[in-house]
């Protein structure tokens, strides 16, 4: 995620924004209220930064990977699959990569 923004910053800009419209005349009102609008969604919105599981937490997700691996190897093993068709091996492997990468901090 090469495009996060601080928060506050944000909220900050918008807040300059809307005292600098405050001393323009009543008709920038409703945009007014809009920039008001806006610091509020803003305040609200759930935050980018990804929160590292807890040691229980990744425990519980490796066992549960390593229960669905093994169905996985046991489906790759007996089902025909296209050429084109991904083994639901690599996908699992490909899972926990991710999730290792994105929530092992």
């Amino acid at each position: 995620m090469s495009d996060l923004i601080e928060r506050q910053d944000a909220i900050d800009a918008l807040k300059q924004q809307a005292e600098e419209m405050a001393n323009w005349s009543e008709r920038y009102a409703e945009q007014k209220k809009g920039i008001l609008t806006a610091i509020n969604i803003v305040s609200d919105l759930p935050s980018a930064q990804l929160e590292p599981l807890t040691d229980k937490e990744q425990r519980i997700f490796l066992a549960a990977m390593g229960r669905e691996e093994k169905v996985c190897e046991e489906v790759d093993k007996n089902h025909m699959r296209e050429p084109y068709e991904d083994s639901l091996m690599r996908v699992c492997k490909e899972i926990r990569r991710k999730v290792k990468g994105a929530l092992w901090t």
